[in-house]
This record gives C-alpha cells, sequence and structure tokens, in this order.
C-alpha cells in the first residue's frame, strides 16, 4: 500500500513542479540568456508546435530542446560578437523590415475586426462580390498534375490539354450540353456523376485564377479556358447564394487591411532613379 502511493506521487511530482513554474521564472537558460515561461508561451503563441506540445509532455521536452540547442548557437554567436558585424546587421535589418511589415499588417487586420461599422459599410458596397456561386466545371488534366488519371483517357501533355480545352469551350459555345459534356469528358472524378457540379465555392477555397473567374462569371454563363495547377478548367456559374456579414468578417477585414497599406505605399518612399533607373 505504501509502495503504491510513494509511486503515485513520484509520477505526480515532475507535472507538479511544472504547474508550480511562474511566469517570470526562466526556463530556458544559455551562457547569460535567458527566456521566461511567460516570454516562452507569448513568443510561440501562434505557432502550431506549442499546441501539440503542451498537449504530449515529451513533444514539450522536444520543442524546449530545440530552443535550448538554438540559445546555445545564439549565445556563443553573440561571445564571438557576431551580430556586431555589419554584414549581419544589415541581414537583421532585413529581416526587421519583413517582420514589422507583416506586423503592420495583422495589427490593421485586427482593428478592423472590431469595427464593425466599417466591416458593414464594406460589405454593402460590395455585397454582391461576396455571393458565393454554384459552379459547374469541366477538368481537362495535364502531366504532372494532382488529380487521378481517368481510366482510360491518356495523360495528356501541357499543349495537349490546353487544345481539348479549347475544342471543348467551342462545342459549348456551339450549343453543347455543359452536364453531358462534363459527365463524358471531365477528368475532375469527383463531379461526373453530377454533371460537373461542384457545388458552392466559398471565397478563398479554391485557386486564385479558379476563383476570380467563379466570383466575376454571371449566371448562366460559361468561362473560357482557366489554367491552374490542375489543369485546364471551363466552368458555368448556375446561382450565386449571398453570405452573411458574419462570415466574411475577416475577408473584409483583411481588404480593408490591405487598402490602408497600399495608401501607406502610395507615397510612403522614394527611389534613387540614378541607381535603380527608370
Amino acid at each position: 500500500m505504501f509502495r503504491r502511493i510513494a509511486i503515485s506521487l513520484a509520477l505526480l511530482g515532475p507535472l507538479a513542479t511544472q504547474a508550480q513554474v511562474s511566469d517570470h521564472t526562466p526556463v530556458i537558460e544559455a551562457s547569460g540568456l535567458s527566456i521566461t515561461k511567460a516570454d516562452f508561451e507569448q513568443m510561440l503563441s501562434g505557432d502550431p508546435r506549442f499546441a501539440r506540445a503542451m498537449a504530449q509532455p515529451e513533444a514539450k521536452l522536444a520543442l524546449g530542446t530545440d530552443f535550448g540547442k538554438a540559445f546555445a548557437l545564439e549565445a556563443e554567436a553573440r561571445k564571438r560578437k557576431l551580430e556586431q558585424s555589419p554584414s549581419v546587421q544589415l541581414k537583421i535589418r532585413n529581416y526587421t523590415t519583413q517582420l514589422l511589415a507583416n506586423e503592420l499588417l495583422v495589427s490593421l487586420r485586427k482593428g478592423y475586426l472590431k469595427d464593425d461599422a466599417a466591416l458593414a459599410a464594406l460589405y454593402e458596397k460590395n455585397k454582391e462580390a461576396y455571393a458565393e456561386p454554384r459552379v459547374r466545371q469541366i477538368l481537362v488534366r495535364m502531366q504532372g498534375s494532382a488529380v487521378a488519371l481517368r481510366k482510360g483517357k491518356p495523360d495528356l501533355s501541357l499543349a495537349q490539354a490546353r487544345t481539348k480545352a479549347e475544342v471543348l469551350r467551342a462545342k459549348l459555345a456551339s450549343g453543347a450540353d455543359f452536364a453531358a459534356l462534363a459527365r463524358a469528358e471531365s477528368d475532375d472524378l469527383g463531379s461526373i456523376k453530377t454533371g460537373g457540379d461542384i457545388g458552392f465555392v466559398p471565397k478563398g477555397t479554391a485557386d486564385a485564377e479558379f476563383e476570380a473567374v467563379a466570383f466575376s462569371l454571371p449566371v448562366g454563363t460559361t468561362s473560357g479556358v482557366i489554367k491552374t495547377g490542375y489543369g485546364f478548367h471551363l466552368i458555368r456559374v448556375e446561382e450565386r447564394r449571398p453570405m452573411a456579414l458574419e462570415a466574411v468578417k475577416e475577408i473584409l477585414a483583411n481588404e480593408l487591411a490591405h487598402r490602408d497599406l497600399d495608401g501607406i505605399i502610395l507615397n510612403g518612399y522614394k527611389l534613387n532613379l540614378a541607381y535603380f533607373g527608370k
């Protein structure tokens, strides 16, 4: 009985010790460098590795070990005063420039997510742009596509696939039934049985080239040939349904944030054209 209790306490010991570590306690140290629990967790708050590590003690230790190794190397580099090298300082500046530009975008987005009036105004102005299209497609795959080759169909080269897509587009323009042609010719195995109907396409879920056409094409019309990494597409928009404001808030906030960035960039810098040229 006593032995079992002792074993249980021994097993609980490490967990209890971890739970008692305060936010201000260093959790990694290396030759004068250290980082506290609070700073370590804040630094990794958006990193998926951290979420996984918190759920598995072994993964948490492995993550700490990885950072410990990096800290050890950083500490040695600082001992050698490498951070004082002009070339290293320029690399740090380049990284800082990119980091701060991204943080500015993140900050603007967060601000707009709290600005219900600005989000609603942009939504009302562009409501149709956020209406999801229900799309039919005919896909002509090409060599190297991630789409599986349809049984009995040839593995077309890029040029051959483009030519076939153009031929199918001509047939549609001459009055061929889109659904029937999709069943016979499309390489999209998931939509053959439905005559190419892939359902509603939410914004941000398809290739940019595909989505740009799907969201701008009038209902009841057929596109030209669209090239993506999957092959060549012909699409037809069957209908559109409005998306609720709540469903597109992040998209709206992102657009407003990028609009601000464009304004900042517009007159925010100048180039020495004697060096860069016109």
